[in-house]
């Protein structure tokens, strides 16, 4: 897999992560849009290179030409269904597969310069809309304008783990009756805590 796909699955990941454990000022599924927005946009920019190849007369693979189909009907389903991480995976093992294969036979066919462009296209993609957007919005007990992001506790997130990551950023917390602890603070500084927290969570999924 390419090291930009790599990371662009691990920021994916991370914020999927986001998406379900952590409330951050703005309806969630808000979150799984802009992600939905950003694979159909990479499945564009796979789906317009296979075309060009075609037209060049390369011969496109089977599996290469079911992966690019079965990527698109995840889309939909992860649009419909966004609660379900192994959806994510699959949706990123097909347009990976797509991927290592277009990257290869344009190099072959176009050149060097011609896949540098594609890679362009597709860093650009990642770059963007990455971080989530924030709202201000009124919370009861907070002051007007603070920003504020609801964790979940469990198993994955326990409320010693978000108390410690919350004090390395000068953040404030408090649990709330629902089951979520309510983390608060300084824009900066609640970014930098979800980023850790989506992190440290990922890593407890590894060992």
């Amino acid at each position: 897999m390419p090291t930009h796909s790599i990371i662009y699955a691990d920021l994916i990941h991370a914020y999927l992560v986001l998406a379900d454990k952590f409330i951050v000022q703005s309806p969630k599924y808000l979150v799984y849009e802009v992600y939905a927005m950003g694979w159909e946009a990479r499945w564009r920019i796979l789906a317009n290179v296979i075309t060009e190849l075609r037209r060049s007369g390369e011969s496109i693979p089977y599996n290469v030409i079911n992966d690019l189909r079965l990527a698109k009907t995840m889309i939909e389903i992860v649009r419909a269904d966004m609660l379900r991480p192994e959806n994510i995976s699959r949706l990123e093992e097909y347009l990976s597969n797509v991927e290592s294969y277009v990257l290869s036979a344009a190099k072959v066919r176009f050149g060097d310069k011609y896949v540098e462009d594609v890679l362009r296209r597709l860093c650009e993609l990642e770059a963007s809309g990455m971080e989530p957007e924030f709202q201000v919005r009124f919370h009861p007990g907070l002051p007007r304008g603070e920003r504020w992001v609801r964790v979940q506790l469990s198993d994955e997130t326990p409320l010693d783990l978000i108390r410690r990551v919350a004090e390395e950023f000068g953040l404030k917390y408090r649990v709330e009756e629902d089951g979520y602890a309510l983390v608060y603070g300084d824009e900066e500084a609640v970014r930098g805590f979800i980023k850790r927290m989506a992190s440290e969570v990922r890593e407890s999924k590894k060992g």
